[in-house]
């Protein structure tokens, strides 16, 4: 049975509240007369649409904005992402021009993916050397499609949409398109290529409930192959749900911290992004970093990635998880800043740990909490304390 949505927005969109009862008992009994059947079994009733200050949209108070002159500012997606993003379950929607914006932005990123990805060129004689970064996304992609379709079955159309938007614009955009990107003018090899268009029309097909327009546009494009007209995609069957690797959804998210942390280095420093580092690494959690040289290289632009036994002097260093990574540059490090910086790190983490220990320590919490809960509680505490014992040796180091 399809889901009748009702929504309560103000006068000049749709009728006042009060009718909306009247409009199902009408399909009802339109329903039992003509099809002998009920049309649906689920109503849908959202909150009210109401201004930024809480006020109900009116008229005679002038803060009812013109639909149509939105759409012509910010796109129908647009106004549709704005307005879905800023609307949970159950509550009323406090509406900001705003949030049209960040859905206009959205729709941009869309777009950009797309003109990205087609102007490709491609080389058949070439390997695939991006098999880890697409192994990755399909498992996050599976991952996400199971959060979205959770969130559907109980009608949280926000958290769906923002699920699809971190998807989008994180996982695909920023992390995977950078990932296997290939070089200024330069050709990629078929497998990554087919591989990237099947996840695009995998992300139309879940984007389309709340971008319809720009997604049936990409659909029909030759990029993804010649349709019949009738090949839409408001009708193409959403994807199901394949393996999702968790150990490599969770090592690729330490490395995307390290690239980030990399990046912080740059800024701090004022290096250009241009300019090659050397990266080393001391692992402690049993994670091979050499496995995702290729990715970490690229992202982070690095000149060397190469494992240490020992602690690497007057040397950038920073923590991931467990593990020390060290960056060497030519100036010399200040010990005093240095020292400044890894003490505030000691007392966030000595917060943090004070606050796992009180929840390991309460006795209605560990007989009520799930064992898994537990679990995931003791292995933060773990590696807490192992984080503060690097932290330690490297503040003694510095005072040598």
């Amino acid at each position: 049975m399809p889901i009748l949505t009702i929504t309560t927005l103000p006068t000049i969109w749709l009728p006042r509240p009060k009718f909306c009862f009247f409009w199902v008992a009408r399909m009802i009994m339109a329903g039992h007369e003509f099809r002998g059947e009920l049309p649906f079994k689920n109503v849908y009733l959202t909150g009210i649409v109401r201004d930024k200050l809480g006020r109900k949209m009116s008229k005679s108070l002038g803060n009812s904005p013109e639909p149509l002159e939105l759409i012509e500012k910010y796109g129908a997606d647009g106004v549709r992402v704005g307005m879905l993003l800023s609307s949970p379950a159950g509550n009323d929607l406090m509406f900001d021009e705003k949030d049209c914006v960040q859905g206009r932005n959205f729709f941009n990123k869309v777009w950009n993916a797309f003109l990205l990805v087609k102007g490709w060129e491609v080389d058949s004689k070439l390997e695939n050397p991006n098999g880890v970064a697409i192994n990755w996304f399909a498992s996050r992609f599976n991952h996400a499609l199971t959060e979205i379709e959770n969130n559907f079955s109980q009608y949280r159309l926000s958290e769906a949409l923002m699920a699809t938007y971190k998807l989008v614009w994180d996982d695909f955009c920023a992390w995977y398109l950078e990932m296997i990107k290939p070089a200024y003018q330069q050709p990629i090899d078929r497998e990554t290529y087919n591989s990237t268009i099947a996840f695009f029309e995998n992300i139309l097909k879940v984007l389309h409930p709340f971008m319809p327009f720009i997604t049936e546009e990409l659909w029909h494009d030759e990029l993804f192959g010649k349709r019949d007209i009738m090949d839409c995609c408001i009708v193409a069957q959403l994807p199901t749900n394949g393996e999702i690797n968790s150990r490599l959804l969770a090592d690729v998210e330490i490395i995307q911290q390290i690239i980030t942390q990399v990046r912080n280095i740059r800024g701090n420093k004022q290096i250009s992004p241009r300019e090659a580092l050397p990266l080393f690494f001391k692992a402690n959690s049993g994670i091979n970093y050499l496995t995702y040289q290729s990715i970490l290289t690229k992202l982070a632009n690095l000149s060397e990635l190469a494992p240490v036994n020992n602690k690497v002097s007057s040397a950038n260093n920073f923590l991931v998880s467990t593990d020390e990574f060290y960056v060497p540059l030519s100036e010399n490090i200040d010990p005093l800043v240095e020292a400044g910086r890894l003490q505030k790190e000691k007392e966030y983490l000595n917060g943090f740990l004070k606050s796992v220990n009180a929840k390991l320590t309460n006795e209605r919490f560990m007989s009520n909490a799930k064992p898994d809960i537990i679990e995931v509680e003791l292995k933060k505490k773990a590696d807490a304390e192992a984080k503060l014992k690097i932290l330690d040796e490297s503040l003694s180091a510095l005072a040598n």
